[in-house]
């Protein structure tokens, strides 16, 4: 039990840390390349936070366990509204200065119903993988021309130069990030199942809550540096973008690998509990054109009472 815990932790540091390196480097070379800035925080950083849930679902779908899979991808929409988005706004209300928000926050609600959809008859399986990869070029091609309108407005910033040691070193970063994420996800999942046995919980229940809120630091550390660079819109387009990739690219890739087995607490907990924050976070802020901090609140405590409830039931 001691070791599975080591081991969780030893795959969580190079998760979090492989993020890191990865998302650094990924902008780097972003910028290098001479795309714009908005280009990179709406698309390369939600990715990039991205790549742990994808690497750790489909690690954990290779090795038979569906349940994990599904849970961390459910579990990490859950926890970057009920959590980060909620503690992010409890410091420091935002504004919703720009129309993106809707179209995202829209765009996240009927794609996570459409996979609810897919999941009512208890397996997501590889026809459903398609219809939510299909969902996820659909939703690339979208932010692309949306973006491209952005950015036709604006002037074109001048490219990074990087000299052949910076070079050297970002490529290194890029690959050692990648690699890290690889080493890290195997390692989760693998101790994750046996602290599951061994605190007498199903796998589900550890995807749901440590592994997700695990693999959910990445999109964390952004949305804190984007707050206190006074950039709070960035981490909310960031999370809702991860959140469709969690729906779309996570779940649908993983499918893709192996059929999900989809649980009733999927359906009559999770899924419900991660409509009810979709639906608390955007529903005031089409109204008000903000994120409350008493929206914050109530997010918080719901993402606190459910897994307090989910812990209770399974303990």
């Amino acid at each position: 039990m001691i070791y599975a815990i080591l081991f969780f932790c030893i795959g969580l540091l190079l998760i979090v840390k492989g993020g890191d390196w990865f998302t650094e480097s990924a902008i780097s070379i972003a910028r290098a390349s001479g795309l714009p800035e908005v280009l990179i925080g709406a698309t390369i950083v939600s990715l990039a936070t991205t790549l742990p849930e994808a690497l750790v679902s489909i690690s954990a779908a290779e090795d038979g366990y569906t349940t994990i899979s599904i849970g961390n991808a459910v579990g990490s929409i859950i926890c970057n509204i009920g959590l980060i988005l909620a503690f992010i706004n409890i410091i420091k209300p935002s504004k919703i200065t720009s129309n993106f928000f809707k179209l995202k926050s829209l765009l996240m609600i009927l794609y996570f119903v459409i996979m609810a959809y897919l999941a009512i008859d208890g397996r997501i399986n590889k026809s459903d993988a398609i219809v939510l990869i299909t969902m996820l070029i659909v939703y690339i091609v979208f932010d692309f021309f949306i973006l491209k309108n952005k950015l036709d407005k604006k002037p074109v910033k001048q490219k990074l130069h990087l000299d052949s040691k910076m070079k050297l070193k970002i490529g290194l970063f890029f690959v050692l990030g990648a690699v890290a994420i690889l080493a890290g996800s195997e390692i989760l999942v693998h101790s994750g199942v046996i602290l599951a046995k061994g605190i007498g919980v199903p796998e589900s229940v550890i995807a749901l809550s440590l592994i997700a809120v695990g693999t959910s630091l990445p999109e964390f550390a952004t949305a804190l540096t984007a707050l206190k660079k006074g950039h709070a819109n960035i981490s909310i387009g960031n999370i809702l973008g991860a959140n469709i990739l969690n729906i779309t690219m996570v779940t649908g890739i993983s499918a893709f690998v192996a059929p999900l087995k989809i649980l009733k607490q999927n359906l009559f907990l999770d899924f419900p509990v991660a409509l009810l924050v979709m639906l608390v976070l955007v529903i005031p802020s089409f109204i008000s054109k903000r994120i409350y901090r008493v929206q914050g609140l109530a997010l918080l405590i719901i993402y606190i009472s459910y897994l307090v409830f989910m812990y209770s039931v399974h303990m």
